[in-house]
């Protein structure tokens, strides 16, 4: 298993990083706040999530991923004068991801403005400003033909980087549909220069395309496919393929995003996994969330899958 552990460290430290650096999320679905800085303040009320990612399980070394975001519309008693207006949104999330020898811990801040360009439709911009710090712990490796002593990257002692984050997004949404695209780690930081490789280490720039629509098949279920492309240069392009059915328990006549209701969903990532989530709204305030990723790329042969959970709290305006 640690021979997996190091070809992990080693496309994260190289100089050409092949696989994604950012940590991966399968229930983006119930927070798009995580993959797009344009969404802050799209429902205008107070939205605060956290959630817990084990990936990989029984892989030693695996990734563990912890984060805790916020957001919100500004100026809300504004908004309440008329319609169609512009307005703006802020919020920020911090996290923690632990793969192995290496951590990345991050803190941003998030600031959207959303245009009306008709009753129904808004396009927003966004931007994402913070820090990131990243560290690799040599003592965690142990190469198999002993040789860390002689490797540059094993033999340059431990690695603290701390940089400024820039990620930027856009998104054109209303009631019933989004299309949104963003793009992550704009500045591409360098990490490390390790020792015979003629370009450093850098944080790669993450490229996300996603879109979704909502359709009420009649007042207790509604029905939301949704798609993410995701790239980062050199690695090839990773798509999501989403569906979310949503149950009203409200026994109104009228449907409301506040009903207690309960939902399911299926989700397959190409070249990695397939996903089966379920959650529940509770007092109009309250959700939980609970993913399995199935592993169906090689890595299936020495994992147990991925468990992911998430809470959200709502403080309606």
């Amino acid at each position: 298993m640690k021979n997996y552990i190091l070809i992990i460290c080693f496309l994260i430290l190289g100089p050409v990083a092949v696989a994604q650096q950012k940590a991966l999320y399968s229930q983006y679905m119930t927070n798009y706040y995580l993959l797009n800085p344009a969404v802050s303040g799209f429902e205008k009320d107070w939205n605060f999530k956290a959630g817990f990612r084990n990936q990989w399980v029984g892989f030693e070394g695996a990734p563990k991923t912890f984060y805790l975001s916020g957001e919100t519309a500004l100026f809300k008693q504004q908004l309440r004068r008329r319609r169609a207006q512009p307005y703006h949104g802020a919020g920020g999330y911090a996290y923690t991801d632990n793969t192995g020898p290496t951590t990345r811990t991050g803190m941003l801040l998030s600031y959207a403005y959303h245009v009306p360009l008709n009753r129904k439709v808004y396009l927003s911009s966004g931007l994402f400003a913070g820090f990131q710090q990243f560290r690799f712990d040599p003592n965690k490796i142990q190469l198999a033909d002993g040789s860390n002593e002689r490797d540059p990257v094993t033999n340059a002692g431990r690695i603290d980087a701390f940089m400024p984050d820039l990620s930027v997004g856009t998104l054109l949404h209303s009631e019933e549909f989004f299309v949104g695209a963003s793009l992550f780690q704009a500045l591409g930081n360098k990490i490390n220069e390790v020792e015979g490789s003629e370009e450093p280490s850098r944080l790669s720039r993450h490229w996300y395309l996603s879109a979704g629509y909502r359709f009420d098949v009649n007042r207790k279920l509604t029905v939301e496919p949704s798609f993410l492309l995701k790239y980062v240069n050199p690695a090839p392009v990773q798509v999501d393929i989403n569906v979310k059915g949503i149950y009203s328990l409200d026994k109104s006549r009228r449907k409301d995003k506040y009903d207690d209701q309960v939902w399911a969903g299926l989700s397959y990532r190409t070249q990695d996994a397939l996903v089966g989530m379920a959650g529940i709204q509770m007092l109009e305030q309250y959700q939980l969330s609970y993913s399995y990723d199935i592993t169906v790329s090689r890595m299936r042969h020495h994992s147990a899958g991925s468990h992911e959970i998430t809470f959200g709290y709502r403080l309606k305006q």
